[in-house]
């Protein structure tokens, strides 16, 4: 074999000079392997990093092509269509069978690219609220540490807040002061939604949101600015299988996409980061393999936020009336029960408004909705996803259709609409996707009537729990039952409350690259 390659991997660095961040002479050990290159398992590289941890590589199933948030590199309509249509994504995959469709069926996959749906997410960063992050769901000890005090000095929430605000800062001027309340709707007071995005330079029609690849690549171009120290990141490999001995990590077993070479990597920690149905589909390979279950192993409390709204198309005289009282943007505001409300208003050419409100809340962990494997001589493994709402889910999407009723009957009379009766069907079979709000769909919208819609569960890319920390995971994120195997993202938490998980995932890949790097 020549040297400089292992495997299909030869080693591949530019001749010009520039930086780049995907290295291609793979190892044959190292101290960690961190599987998935999205928020998670970039913010954890990049973490170790700054904290002097070496001999980490990164390992991401897509290829490194373009390193563009999809709104930089995308016309604003054709990013909307990637993401309400991501089968249109050439990235988007879907390697389980769902079981109980239409949830995790439809618009609910992987977007395999290095980066991952760093490069797709609209930049919300809202905290769990404290009825969710609470004893005896979350240990005590991560409650504090995200919430009190870290190490003696801010929360980890505090931290990165602070960080996200002066990566807004470096982007786009001061850091802008909390603003003053936008109003109210249904007697709901908003407030401006916590977003770590940023305008484009390069075309005032475009934005991207924060990404740990925000540390080597340069965002408007995607063109590498350093590369990485200690930590190596590799693209196109996809980790098949985390070998074990004796209880503990042993090695992972990953594959080139490129010309299909299987190699071995040895290795005494591993951190699944490639989203919740990739990492418990490992998880539970490692699990059956340092004791195999009788029957298909699973892993239950799989759960996503559920979601549902509507918009509204107005004319200039509505939009006149309903802009006299309220101002363009995007707004949240808790309401119950454990949701999130949104309130976007958008202005279009003619004069007209787009309103788009949603809500957003926590699907309860349940036994009911599980991944599934079925164990063979192959790896990877075939894997299921079982889903459905329960009685508890199907209470708070009545609860939710109430408020989304009492918020669009204070905009119909603010407005001269008819106001009328929201229908949105069955959730399990709605009338329409969140995929309706889509250019075409608001332009053929009767004006002044609203168009209701229901995201299927997985649509949102928020899921999470099959992993939860107390229970499956040590409070150190730590697989109990197999030594050296850590698990990182949505699939960690105990509850997801009402909140996008970007904030948690990123400040627990914190928390935990801190306690790699003290174990090195």
């Amino acid at each position: 074999m020549p040297a400089g390659s292992r495997g299909g991997y030869a080693a591949r660095r530019p001749h010009d000079g520039r930086p780049v961040l995907v290295d291609r002479d793979l190892p044959a050990h190292c101290y960690a392997v961190v599987v998935g290159g999205g928020l998670a398992g970039l913010e954890l590289a990049k973490s170790l990093e700054a904290q002097g941890g070496g001999d980490v590589i990164v390992l991401d199933a897509g290829p490194a092509d373009d390193l563009r948030h999809v709104n930089t590199a995308q016309s604003p309509d054709a990013a909307l269509r990637l993401w309400l249509e991501p089968h249109t994504d050439p990235t988007f995959t879907r390697p389980w069978t769902p079981l109980t469709p239409p949830h995790f069926t439809l618009g609910a996959g992987l977007r395999r690219r290095l980066g991952g749906r760093s490069l797709y997410w609209y930049g919300v960063t809202l905290p769990i609220e404290p009825w969710a992050l609470a004893e005896p769901w979350w240990p005590a000890e991560v409650i504090a540490d995200l919430r009190d005090s870290w190490r003696g000095g801010d929360s980890l929430y505090r931290r990165v807040e602070h960080d996200l605000a002066l990566w807004r800062a470096a982007g786009a001027g001061p850091v802008p002061a909390e603003e003053a309340p936008a109003g109210q709707v249904a007697g709901l007071t908003l407030r401006a939604t916590p977003a770590a995005i940023r305008p484009s330079v390069l075309d005032p029609d475009r934005w991207y949101a924060y990404s740990p690849l925000d540390a080597w690549r340069d965002p408007e171009t995607g063109e590498g600015r350093r590369s990485p120290e200690r930590v190596r990141i590799y693209s196109d490999t996809e980790v098949l299988h985390v070998r074990t001995r004796n209880g503990g990590v042993h090695s992972v077993q990953a594959r080139c996409t490129a010309t299909g070479t299987q190699v071995s990597v040895r290795t005494s920690h591993v951190v699944l980061a490639a989203g919740t149905l990739e990492n418990s589909r490992l998880a539970l390979q490692a699990l059956h393999e340092v004791a195999p279950a009788a029957g298909a192993p699973r892993l239950t409390g799989l759960n996503d936020h559920i979601v549902q709204g509507f918009f509204l198309r107005l004319g200039r005289k509505r939009a006149e009336k309903l802009l006299s009282v309220s101002r363009p943007g995007n707004y949240f505001t808790p309401c119950e029960p454990r949701s999130n409300l949104f309130y976007e208003s958008v202005p279009l050419p003619g004069g007209e408004v787009l309103v788009d409100v949603r809500v957003s809340g926590e699907q309860m962990p349940s036994a009911s909705n599980y991944v599934e494997v079925a164990p063979s001589t192959q790896y990877p493994w075939a894997y299921r996803v079982n889903a459905g709402t329960s009685a508890e889910d199907r209470a708070l999407i009545a609860a939710q259709r109430a408020v989304l009723q009492a918020v669009w009957d204070d905009l119909a009379a603010r407005t001269d609409c008819c106001g009328s009766l929201l229908e949105f069907g069955d959730f399990d079979n709605p009338l329409r996707t969140n995929a309706h709000v889509l250019p075409e769909a608001v332009g053929a919208a009767v004006e002044g009537e609203a168009v209701t819609w229901s995201s299927s569960l997985g649509f949102e890319d928020h899921e999470g729990g099959t992993l939860p920390l107390g229970t499956v995971l040590t409070e150190r994120q730590e697989l109990k039952a197999v030594q050296g195997l850590f698990a990182a993202g949505p699939a960690v938490f105990s509850r997801a409350g009402a909140a996008n998980p970007v904030l948690t995932t990123l400040a627990l890949s914190r928390r935990l690259a801190s306690h790699l790097a003290g174990l090195a």
